[in-house]
């Protein structure tokens, strides 16, 4: 029987990527870790495939890179030969990456070596920084097929605005990483370019639909990368491999001439925002994105500078806590990160108060009916037009939304109006509990998980998630990693009763420790809607609380 056409491409797609690897960044068969070793996190460190300064260099975080670079201490073409090197090893152990331009970033290094050995200055904030991109921005000379097999070998012509404002403050592009087709699963994986893995445990998935990048970042084969999130994209990932990020509000990063899906859906928009190692990585990209004034690039970026002086918090603030939406409560492992954070913030002065958000539900509801609208046609569109087939979780969802009757257009409107009452109703609360927190002010933050459950084997699917409530309100969000699973502590008690039919499906899906092993566990900080400056700062507040 012939080869389908569609896996015709799919093949010479991913050939073109193997081949786009440096034969001396190719892992040798006697270094290769066996396909059964689960956790390749540390192979960079114990494999002596990496020299030491290659080590040095990759481990670092983005705001000490720039910082060397702009010091004369490194030179952006070793920075870049050595991310390039890890990227590589990246793409071979957990297939994170969709296209490559190794020899462009290392052509553009030099370039940036020779005019701060001319001008003895950088030209921008990012100088030399390596920077990797979500699949869905578009780098011309590249494919932007966002897990399409239809959209293959269509080199793009036109960037994204993004990359231009990236490339002005002096960032390197190197690398596109892969997401699900739709974009809207929560694990990475596409007919063209296969299945992501999450570094810590293969056998588990690095989320959705950010979750090349995740992956990539988490194994230091990227300082900083940049994701979406329309329903929990950068949220999850950050939270399944260990990493910092920032959902932030509408209008604060652009989006201009980004590919997506549902194009035209404004009821609820998809935003970009970094991936990175520390909260201090954040506020460099933002804090240089801002110094580019995108609002002179693109009409929908609001014109809002980096606001330094709203980083400058009280001495004590009060978060919210919240276990679940009082409809399902967070597995062992992501109960035992709640504690430990409220633990560690109480130590350093700080207050807690309890704040389920049982909004969440209604914000399900509301933005399940906005995104099914269409009845799939979006998608449906993009997978017929080569002839492969859905993958079959998202089939499941093409089903469901093809037997429920399609939405009229005064039930669309209908729909969005009960997002407003509910965005004033979540703000009448949160202003409420300047009664309860002992500062005299609202919490400052919310914190709680952005899945009931770590980072789950691949193909289980999501029964249950919080990721609607910060896109839908347009809420500024952080993620923070607080630890790891713990095969010993986070074992299912023997006297825990669900207190829903949901909470006991998703406490049957996490299953047990042994599930999900070595997998990290974060949280997110919810803030009010514009408050990134805020809600960078907090970050940092939370980190430094965690690590004292």
């Amino acid at each position: 029987m012939a080869t389908p056409p569609w896996q015709q491409i799919a093949a010479q797609k991913r050939d073109e990527r193997a081949q786009k690897i440096p034969e001396k960044w190719r892992i040798p068969p006697s270094f290769k870790p066996y396909e059964d070793c689960e956790d390749v996190q540390d192979w960079p460190e114990t494999s002596g495939f990496f020299t030491a300064q290659e080590l040095i260099i990759t481990e670092s975080t983005a705001t000490e890179v720039v910082t060397k670079i702009a010091s004369g201490e490194w030179k952006a073409k070793d920075v870049v030969e050595a991310i390039c090197k890890r990227a590589s090893v990246a793409q071979q152990l957990v297939n994170c990456i969709t296209e490559i331009c190794f020899d462009e970033a290392i052509q553009r290094a030099e370039e940036l070596d020779a005019y701060f050995a001319r001008e003895g200055k950088t030209i921008g904030t990012l100088h030399g920084l390596p920077i990797s991109l979500k699949d869905q921005f578009n780098i011309k000379g590249l494919d932007t097929t966002i897990g399409y097999i239809s959209r293959a070998n269509k080199p793009v012509s036109e960037e994204s605005t993004l990359v231009t404002l990236l490339l002005n403050a002096g960032a390197i592009l190197y690398a596109k990483t892969n997401v699900p087709a739709t974009l809207m699963r929560g694990e990475t994986v596409n007919n063209v370019f296969g299945t992501t893995c999450n570094p810590r445990n293969r056998k588990l998935t690095s989320g959705g639909s950010s979750g090349g990048e995740s992956a990539l970042v988490s194994f230091r084969g990227s300082f900083l990368g940049v994701g979406t999130d329309i329903g929990g994209s950068i949220r999850h990932p950050c939270s399944f491999t260990g990493l910092y990020g920032l959902r932030p509000s509408h209008s604060r990063v652009s989006y201009q001439r980004v590919a997506n899906t549902y194009m035209g859906q404004e009821a609820v928009r998809s935003c970009a925002g970094p991936m990175c190692r520390s909260p201090s990585d954040i506020l460099l990209f933002f804090s240089s994105l801002t110094a580019e004034q995108p609002w002179r690039y693109d009409p929908q970026c609001l014109p809002i500078p980096w606001r330094i002086e709203e980083e400058s918090l009280p001495k004590r603030l009060c978060f919210g806590f919240g276990m679940g939406d009082g409809t399902v409560t967070p597995t062992p492992p992501l109960r035992r990160a709640m504690e430990m954070t409220k633990k560690a913030l109480l130590a350093a002065g700080h207050e807690v108060i309890n704040y389920i958000p049982y909004e969440h539900i209604e914000a399900q509801e509301i933005i399940t009916n906005m995104w099914s609208a269409d009845a799939g046609e979006d998608f449906k569109q993009d997978i017929h037009a080569s002839g492969e087939p859905f993958h079959p979780e998202m089939k499941k969802w093409i089903d469901w939304m093809d037997a429920k009757p399609k939405p009229t257009v005064f039930e669309t409107w209908q729909n969005q109006q009960k997002r407003a009452v509910l965005a004033t109703a979540w703000h009448e609360r949160w202003e409420g509990t300047k009664s309860v927190t002992g500062t005299g002010r609202p919490i400052d933050g919310l914190i709680m998980p952005s899945t009931p459950f770590p980072a789950i084997k691949h193909n289980a699917g999501y029964p249950h998630h919080w990721g609607a409530l910060s896109p839908l309100l347009d809420l500024t969000t952080g993620v923070f990693p607080v630890t790891k699973v713990d095969l010993e502590m986070d074992i299912v008690p023997g006297d825990w009763k669900p207190i829903s039919d949901l909470d006991k499906k998703v406490m049957d899906h996490y299953g047990g420790p042994q599930e999900h092993e070595n997998a990290p566990v974060g949280l997110v900080v919810i803030g009010r809607r514009l408050e990134e400056e805020k809600v960078v700062a907090m970050l940092a507040v939370i980190a430094k609380s965690l690590r004292e």
